[in-house]
């Protein structure tokens, strides 16, 4: 039993002291936290707006976002980050990891407006057709009233979501930028196990993951005790 305490204790020491190993997974928690947080928190607001799009009294202008969305939702991440950084900025002087944030906050947008149109789809048409009598445009009934009632009944998915995303972050260090998996990628290459670094980085995975929903679980019960007392 002490020589398995030993080993594992030397296992650990090399995998995260050593060297100031513990610097990578720091480093990559930053990173991945960056780039989650900022295509979550765009992607919404992008979302949003494609969602209104497509309820556009134009009709080409509703087939045209439906046509964006569906392109960017089917083409894999790790295949549109490749397009966006050697590709399409691939001459631009724009930082690799603001072409990732691009990228990445237009598909958790294009992800984001099927939610908010599906959630938007179940709002009473009574309460749209009321708006347009009081002289509201069909975009400012959707602004200011369909989208109030839909972020409500989002919030189940909405957390969902932000694991998706979350996980997707996961492939950018395939394109040299140093997030989570490639501190793991790294660490494993120079103690030649990955046991350790791989623990530690599904583990972290983990810890934002539930943090997230928990946050939004609590916004959620708020919203359920706010309606109640009114």
């Amino acid at each position: 039993m002490a020589a398995f305490f030993e080993e594992l204790y030397k296992q650990f020491y090399i995998t995260f002291v050593y060297e100031n190993r513990w610097k990578f997974f720091l480093e990559g928690l930053w990173m991945t936290l960056l780039l989650t947080a900022s295509s979550f928190i765009l992607g919404t607001l992008l979302g949003i707006l494609f969602c209104g799009l497509k309820k556009s009294e134009r009709k080409w202008l509703r087939k045209a976002t439906d046509a964006v969305t569906s392109l960017f939702i089917q083409i894999p991440t790790m295949v549109l980050l490749m397009l966006f950084v050697y590709v399409i900025f691939g001459s631009s002087a724009l930082p690799v990891v603001g072409v990732v944030i691009i990228c990445l906050t237009i598909k958790t947008g294009c992800y984001m407006s099927d939610i908010f149109y599906s959630s938007a789809s179940t709002v009473s048409r009574g309460e749209v057709e009321a708006a347009r009598t009081l002289g509201m445009t069909r975009l400012q009934s959707f602004f200011y009233v369909v989208l109030p009632q839909t972020i409500q009944n989002v919030l189940p998915v909405y957390k969902n979501q932000f694991v998706s995303t979350l996980q997707e972050t996961s492939v950018v260090g395939y394109i040299a930028i140093m997030d989570l998996t490639r501190a793991s990628d790294i660490v494993s290459s120079r103690t030649f196990d990955a046991l350790f670094a791989l623990l530690a980085v599904t583990l972290i995975y983990l810890v934002i993951g539930w943090g997230v929903k928990l946050l939004i679980g609590t916004m959620e019960k708020k919203k359920h005790l706010g309606d109640t007392v009114k």
